[in-house]
């Protein structure tokens, strides 16, 4: 016996790699073969006094085990199982299987649950060979999954430590937007939740995590938008846990949408903001909604019966690709000035984009994207003879 007597499961033996400990398991269950299995030695004192450890290299491993060496343990000496009934050594493997069932469903793995994905990266195992994103393109995960899914899932197998960590600063991240929405209680698992979708590319922004934290933390918002179904499984179990801001994110949205975000601190600095949020509760929203309006269509009465939020988009993107030179969906951000002054432009032009554009190109006529349009333009008119003069 290798492990002191207090661990039901003894290894084959103990190994050292790197300067790292291993208790050494077999798998027998498996269809390409024995498989070792490591759990690293956290503490020596886990051995018996006088146990033998041989020492080995990488390539001594795989020459030794027939399976090239991972570069980590599967477990630790401590999720042993320490006391109860006598196990076999595939215990070790049922304990590891039964771990990476509960970390897929609580942490959006789902991934790791895939027969065929598993069987692809035990054979690399076998081979030696990384497996490639193409390797898995014949299986049901990848035909169901997103480019950001593939991509964590070989960043995982590559490097999970290094994921984990990345994974711990968006729970950090999340934790703090949930305390600065005013979330109350153990918001924990939440975090976890939230931040395992974002890492994982189930969830394609951090804009998409800020508004699953609106609809968990107002059910008013959250039934305006179409109530549970609209949320995401792993997050369902999480409503009613937080009602802690009724009808303060259904105000803010029906703010945000129909005057636009810089309205929106006009209203909480006079306090109206915090009435429309109880007049909401009161089950007054339609109310909100009709002065809203009224206040939009005297600030823009062009777009009367409209709003903010429909018809600025259009325009702002507009501007963007006129300024930038971009072309299809691809849109350049505008910055805090340009946006005012181009809200401003969108105004004076009345709704006209003739006279949106020549505005534009007025304002902006040492902007990137006006100057190539306009040599381009030049370039058409004038003589062949002489386009090179200008295009060269």
């Amino acid at each position: 016996m290798s492990l002191t007597s207090n661990f039901n499961l003894q290894p084959e033996e103990i190994i050292r790699i790197d300067g790292v400990l291993y208790a050494v398991f077999f798998d027998t269950g498996e269809e390409l073969g024995d498989f070792p299995i490591l759990m690293e030695v956290e503490f020596e004192s886990f051995l018996k006094e006088g146990t033998q450890i041989d020492t080995l290299t990488e390539e001594e491993f795989a020459d030794k085990y027939k399976y090239a060496f991972r570069g980590h343990g599967d477990g630790y000496v401590s999720d042993i199982p320490t006391e109860g009934d006598q196990v076999d050594y595939r215990g070790i493997m049922d304990l590891q299987e039964a771990q990476l069932n509960k970390r897929a469903k609580e942490n959006g793995m789902e991934w790791l649950l895939d027969v065929d994905v598993q069987t692809k990266f035990l054979a690399s195992v076998l081979t030696g060979k990384p497996v490639s994103l193409d390797d898995l393109a014949d299986t049901d995960w990848f035909k169901s999954s997103s480019p950001e899914q593939r991509d964590f899932a070989a960043e995982y197998y590559a490097d999970p430590e290094a994921v984990m960590e990345k994974v711990q600063l968006n729970i950090s991240a999340i934790s703090k937007s949930l305390f600065d929405a005013d979330y109350q209680g153990d918001t924990t698992e939440l975090a976890k939740v939230l931040a395992m979708g974002l890492s994982t590319g189930k969830y394609t922004s951090s804009e998409e995590v800020d508004m699953y934290i609106k609809y968990l933390g107002d059910s008013f918002f959250l039934e305006t938008v179409g109530g549970e179904q609209v949320l995401p499984d792993e997050l369902k179990p999480f409503v009613g846990q937080f009602q802690t801001n009724d009808g303060k994110a259904q105000a803010e949205n029906l703010i945000v949408g129909t005057l636009g975000k810089d309205a929106l601190q006009g209203y909480k600095a006079d306090g109206s903001f915090l009435q429309m949020a109880a007049m909401i509760r009161n089950g007054k929203g339609n109310e909100v909604q009709d002065d809203l309006q009224k206040v939009h269509d005297t600030l823009y009465p062009t777009f009367a019966g409209s709003k903010f939020s429909t018809w600025n988009p259009y325009f702002s993107n507009r501007a963007s690709r006129l300024i930038n030179g971009s072309t299809g969906s691809q849109i350049v951000p505008l910055n805090t000035k340009d946006q005012l002054k181009i809200n401003d432009l969108i105004i004076q032009a009345g709704g006209d984009y003739q006279k949106f554009d020549a505005s534009i190109r007025k304002e902006y006529q040492d902007s990137p994207g006006i100057k190539n349009n306009f040599m381009t333009d030049l370039a058409r008119v004038i003589p062949q003879a002489y386009s090179g003069v200008f295009n060269g």
